[in-house]
């Protein structure tokens, strides 16, 4: 193998030689560039195969050929490069082996298929010294003139490289303006002079509803109500006068329609390349949104925390008032219902609850005994957080009390909680909730108003106007509640 290295002065068979090559390439640009180059150097040579070859940026060990001259024009290929003598050019060095090419790459398959024997290649070199890919000549005969070769190699190389890099570039820019001419967030270049709008991509144009002719009328502070033309000149100068890299601000942009909408923004200035400002903006809409139903969402969580503990406040106090003996226990279990009925609120979000879910809540010590001795009965219907904790407590109450005193106290007693809409005589929807139990201890109306009895009357009065009726029947408890449906219940 002979490596070249920097050409210090060209023989004259080498000067010869690139001028027919540039005379017959010379009208050649682009793509069209390649495969005039191949034909001119087959032909120069008297060579079978020549070929101009594209390293892949994402597969290093790849090459794509742009041109391929095989005795006359030739399909374009793609081959891996370990083990073979375009690998050694790919590693920044033009080389030439002028004979036994097969007998030196013994696990290149496509020599031995091709039936070559002599190689040599050239890197082509992007200006910032890159190797983009490569040319390379194959005969079946060894190389009479390879010195002569390798140099005219090089000499083609400098405008197949710049060539090639012209294509990527070009390539790569266009690939990227076709991202972010489709990207969702908003890219804006305007110009440094005249700040009049020079690029807009089509997401920021449908958000605005301006079309592209529209916008290179207008500047920033056209689409931005906060800033007048000198605060926007004054809020800039800095970006522009290099004392900061980036601005960031929120501000709005107003549509033309005369709307207007929240937007970040990320604002670079770039001296050397137009004098162009370049915009990075993102609709802040949804964002400012959900910043807004988080604020509610921690007002609505504070008001009810304090309500809770305005609840348990009275709990206490009415628990040591009536209840002096029993007052831990009693505080306990009731707090104990209390947190019951607010897990079903919690696993609904704070929305309507299930009546049914929120009776079955509060009989969960008696969870075996439903649709035994505990029958339910009623239409789905939903509650509202409201009137939840309440009636949640009310029939905590009514549980504690049937398995101290009533049917639940016993082995046979059976309690039923039905519910269902009915219209009173004012026309108006009412929900009507039934407690009856039956079969269990002899009951007594009480000699005073325990906590229990005035929660379940008072309380629920008071907060909804609803009707409460309690029989102490000798065979068993009947409660009934009757409550406007507008107040207690979802729509």
């Amino acid at each position: 193998m002979r490596e070249v290295g920097p050409i210090a002065e060209l023989p004259p068979a080498v000067t010869l030689r690139a001028a027919n090559i540039v005379a017959k390439t010379s009208s050649a640009i682009g793509r069209s560039f390649f495969p005039a180059l191949s034909q001119a150097l087959a032909q120069e040579f008297g060579v079978r195969w020549v070929f101009v070859g594209q390293f892949e940026p994402s597969e290093w060990d790849t090459a794509s050929t742009l041109a391929f001259w095989d005795d006359g024009p030739a399909v374009n290929f793609s081959y891996h490069l370990a083990n073979t003598p375009c690998a050694d050019v790919r590693d920044n060095r033009a080389c030439c082996f002028p004979d036994n090419i097969q007998q030196l790459f013994p696990q290149d398959h496509m020599l031995a298929e091709m039936g070559a024997r002599s190689y040599a290649g050239a890197p082509l070199r992007a200006a910032d010294g890159r190797v983009l890919g490569l040319i390379a000549m194959l005969d079946t005969e060894p190389f009479a003139c390879s010195d002569t070769i390798i140099q005219v190699l090089e000499l083609c190389s400098g405008r197949a490289a710049a060539e090639l890099e012209r294509i990527v570039t070009a390539s790569l820019n266009e690939r990227l303006g076709r991202i972010i001419e489709a990207s969702i967030s908003e890219a804006y270049v305007f110009d440094g002079s005249t700040y009049r709008f020079e690029l807009v991509n089509r997401g920021a144009r449908e958000n605005l509803g301006y079309s592209m002719p529209e916008l290179r009328k207008l500047t920033p502070w056209d689409l931005k109500p906060e800033f007048s033309k000198r605060e926007f000149l004054d809020y800039v100068d800095p970006l522009k006068t290099g004392q900061v890299p980036v601005l960031r601000f929120e501000t709005n942009h107003l549509r033309k329609d005369g709307t207007t909408y929240p937007v970040a923004v990320e604002l670079q200035y770039f001296p050397d390349a137009g004098s162009v400002f370049f915009a990075s903006i993102s609709d802040e809409t949804e964002r400012k949104k959900q910043e807004e139903r988080e604020q509610l969402l921690l007002r609505e969580v504070n008001h009810r925390a304090k309500n809770i503990l305005a609840v348990v406040q009275v709990l206490a106090r009415q628990s040591a008032k009536h209840e002096p003996e029993d007052f831990l226990n009693r505080l306990e279990v009731r707090i104990a219902a209390l947190a019951a009925s607010h897990d079903v609120l919690v696993n609904h979000a704070w929305q309507e609850v299930p009546l049914e879910e929120l009776v079955r809540s509060q009989l969960g010590h008696f969870e075996s005994l439903i649709g035994d001795r505990i029958n339910l009965d009623g239409p789905a219907l939903t509650m509202l957080p409201s009137a939840a904790q309440s009636f949640g407590m009310t029939l905590h109450e009514l549980a504690t009390n049937a398995a101290k005193y009533g049917a639940l106290a016993n082995e046979s007693g059976t309690v039923t909680i039905s519910w269902e809409l009915t219209v009173n005589k004012e026309g108006e929807r009412v929900l009507d909730l039934r407690w009856e139990e039956l079969g269990g201890l002899e009951v007594t109306a009480p000699d005073r108003q325990g906590f229990g009895s005035m929660l379940i009357e008072r309380s629920l009065a008071q907060q909804f106007g609803c009707k409460v009726q309690i029989d102490y029947r000798p065979e068993g408890l009947t409660s009934r509640f009757s409550v406007p449906s507008k107040l207690v219940l979802a729509s």
